[in-house]
Order: structure tokens, then sequence, then C-alpha cells
């Protein structure tokens, strides 16, 4: 997976190295922007630094427009830096290592852990505390509460969050008489029956856009986890996704495929043949994460798609949806202006400035007041992605473990499926050759991490 890379240390060899910034100013990585420092109370800060992980034209001609107008406001210049994605971690490592790290920076949930430890990034618990009122129950009670019980403090503020829900072909609905009502809770069954009666060879419509190819499990997973709470594994570290429930789950989600209500090339899809297949006419259903919804505007007519959410568990009525902010800003341990970098942060989240960025990038804005905004209004292209955010049933799954699994999402997961859905295994072999590989992987972590706590699914409420 693109994001879960391994970020290795690297030596004071490369520490030793010239690094610059990538913006379009030109601005040197060193700390020479900070011309002075607030620590003492008396001298004025005129400079921050702000490093961005993922450029893009887009991202950097907005983070610049809006430096403009903090620096209005405040008279403070911000230099945009940027550095690729392939490249960050191993920048950030070199920039922490060597003290030299920007002001603000946007960071990714999966590198935490090293940067806490190393001390590169700082708590904002004094920061937030008087205002976690203004920003979501998703914020507060998901992704806030996961880094205090991880790290003992928040240390990040999202840029926005993305939240899953299923994409459906209104006309073809229409078309149908098929009544849907996002608003109104749903069930897997009902969701299997809407890909059954989407499904129209004779028309080349097909009911969904199935993920055969890499990333094939992760939909999948999310529908076992309804049968065990949410969780992959016990709290002793035992494997819970190779019951007889989650087979029979596995065979049922696989059935959409065997069973003709996915294009037969779809065994090799992955993001961009879903959404294009979906855009495009030929398959009446996807899952997949907000930022969709921006293609689907751009592509079709309002009346031709709606989102309905995630359905609910038959088990325990849950919504279990994976949610996460792609990026979050963090001011960086070497700063020495903290006080005056949160006030950057806190400028990116103001309502009006977050709601900006959001619309830019397909996610949804992180502080309650967003309803205010028709596009996330009740009647908004995003509402019932902001419904899911703030319905109690809410739940978020655990993951495939605390160990690396690349190599296993990038091959065996998804080859383990294709080998069923071509009739060359039992869906039981394909279960248990991917549950048996997690579970030796579980069993080396423990060992080498005894005190370690298992993770466990996150409830809303």
């Amino acid at each position: 997976m693109k994001r879960k890379l391994i970020i290795t240390l690297l030596t004071m060899a490369l520490v030793a190295m010239a690094v610059t910034g990538c913006g379009k100013k030109g601005a040197s990585s060193d700390n020479s922007s900070n011309e002075s420092s607030d620590t003492s109370g008396k001298e004025e800060v005129k400079s921050l630094r702000f490093l961005d992980v993922v450029p893009s034209e887009t991202r950097q001609t907005y983070y610049e427009g809006i430096f403009e107008k903090f620096q209005e406001e405040t008279g403070i210049e911000v230099t945009y830096e940027s550095v690729p994605w392939d490249d960050a971690a191993n920048k950030i490592t070199v920039l922490g290592s060597s003290g030299q790290l920007p002001d603000v920076m946007t960071t990714w949930s999966g590198w935490l852990g090293q940067y806490t430890v190393a001390g590169w990034v700082v708590p904002l618990d004094e920061y937030v505390t008087d205002i976690r009122g203004e920003y979501t129950d998703a914020v507060n009670n998901l992704l806030w509460k996961s880094e205090e019980e991880r790290y003992g403090h928040v240390y990040t503020i999202p840029d926005g969050l993305m939240v899953k829900g299923v994409f459906v072909r209104k006309d073809w609905c229409e078309e149908a008489g098929i009544k849907l009502d996002p608003t109104q809770d749903w069930t897997y069954d009902d969701y299997f029956d809407l890909v059954a009666k989407l499904t129209d060879v004779s028309e080349k419509h097909y009911g969904t856009s199935y993920r055969g190819a890499r990333g094939a499990l992760d939909p999948l997973l999310v529908y076992m986890q309804g049968y065990t709470g949410g969780n992959t594994y016990d709290q002793q570290g035992k494997i819970l996704i190779n019951s007889e429930d989650c087979l029979n789950a596995f065979i049922k989600w696989t059935d959409v495929y065997k069973n003709g209500y996915a294009p037969e090339d779809s065994i090799n899809w992955g993001f961009t043949e879903m959404v294009d297949n979906f855009t495009g006419g030929l398959t009446g259903t996807l899952i997949n994460d907000s930022e969709v919804a921006a293609t689907c505007q751009k592509n079709m007519s309002d009346d031709q798609w709606m989102v309905m959410p995630m359905p609910k568990s038959t088990v325990d009525g849950k919504i279990y949806n994976t949610i996460n902010a792609p990026y979050s800003y963090s001011i960086s341990g070497d700063s020495k202006s903290p006080d005056v970098a949160w006030k950057l942060v806190e400028f990116l989240s103001r309502s009006e400035n977050s709601i900006e960025y959001c619309k830019l990038t397909g996610e949804i804005p992180i502080k309650k007041d967003v309803e205010n905004d028709e596009t996330y209004g009740l009647n908004g292209p995003y509402a019932t992605f902001v419904q899911q955010l703030n319905d109690p049933d809410l739940a978020v799954p655990t993951t495939y473990g605390p160990f690396d699994y690349t190599d296993l999402h990038q091959g065996m997961f998804h080859e383990e499926i294709q080998k069923y859905l071509l009739g060359k295994e039992e869906a039981g072999t394909a279960l248990t050759n991917i549950t048996d590989e997690l579970q030796s992987r579980m069993n080396d972590y423990m060992t080498k991490n005894p005190d370690a706590t298992i993770e466990t699914a996150l409830k809303l409420q």
C-alpha cells in the first residue's frame, strides 16, 4: 500500500547531505526563516515555514493563496515548501535528525509512532483543550482518542476526513422502480439485493464495480468484521476472521462476482477502473471514499448518481466504516515559535478555509458547523458522508495488524481471492491461507512485543 511505508532512520552520513526546499519560492530548508522567536514574548515573529508532503499544482495554488490571506491578517509570511510523497518519509527523517524541520508540516498518521518518540512533533493538548467542542465527534472520539491511547497526547489536526459510502446510479434505480432513502437504515442484505436488481447483462448493466485486484480484501474485511464486533483479533492476539460466519461472509461477498453481477474483467480492477466504469455507465454501484464525489460531479449529472451510507451489520446494527484523515497538520519540535505556528494551523482549520480546502480534495471538513455550507448540508452532495460521521452507530474496524503487511496487500490478499474466483481453490482454503499468514505475523509480533495492547474497534459513542 502506498501509504504503508517502512520508515527507516537514515545514517548520519545522510544527515550531512544538503537538503533544500522544493516550493516555487525556492526556500532553503534551514531554520533561518524564523527570523525571530516568540519564546521571550518580546520579539515579533515575521515568518514561518510550511512543508507539504503530497504536493500538486492545485494544492500549492491553494496553500500559497491561503498563506497570503494569513499574512494580510497577521503580518506573518509563510514560506511554502514541498517534497514528493515517495520521498517525504526519508526527507523528514533527514530534517528531523538534523534539527531542520519546518514550523508546520503535513503528516500521515502512519508516521506518528516514529515522530512522537523522536520529538519531531509537539503535543497540541494545550491548544485544543478549550476548543474541542468545535470539532466533530469523529475527530474527538475516533482520531484524537486513538492518538491519546497510542501516544498519550493529541499531535495532529486533520486536514479533513475521508469516509466511505455506496455510490449508486440514481437513474438506473428510477428506471427499475427502486426507491432508496439515504436517511433510512439499510443492511448488507439490502445492498446485495440492490446489486442483483441493477444487473441486466443484455443492457450491459452490471450491479457493482467489483474490486478484484490490489485492495480486494479491504472492503471484504470490513464486511467480515461485522461478525466480529469490528475486530481482527481478540485480546490474546488470536485471529477472529477465520470463523464459519466469516467464511460464509467471504462466500456471499465474492458471489457478487461469481454470479455475474460484476463484469468478468473486474477481477483485475483497482480504484481507477472501478470509478471509471461507474461514471461511464457500466456498473450501478461503487463502494469508495468521499473523494469520488468530486469525480461524479465532474463527469455525471445530478440525476444520475446518489450516495447511500455503508450498510449496517445484520449482527449488531453498527455501521463499520473505515474513516481516516488523509493528512494532518503538525507543529514540529524544531519550531522556535510553536504558539505562532499554532496560529497558522488554527487559521488553516478555520471553517471557511477548511471548507474551501475540502472541496478541492473531496474530504469532509472537521468542524461541526460544516452543515451550514450547501455542499455539506442536508441536500448537498456530501450529505450522506456527513450523516455517517454523526451516526451514533458508526464504528471504525481494526486493521490487519500492528505489523507490516505491505507485501501481503500487494500480493497474497487479492491473489488468494482470485484463485477462488477462478475455481483454482476452495473458498475455505483461500481464507485459511490468508488468516494463517496473518496469525503467524501476529504471533511473531506478540513475541517481540509481549506488552503490546491489541487494537480494538473504535465506537463513535
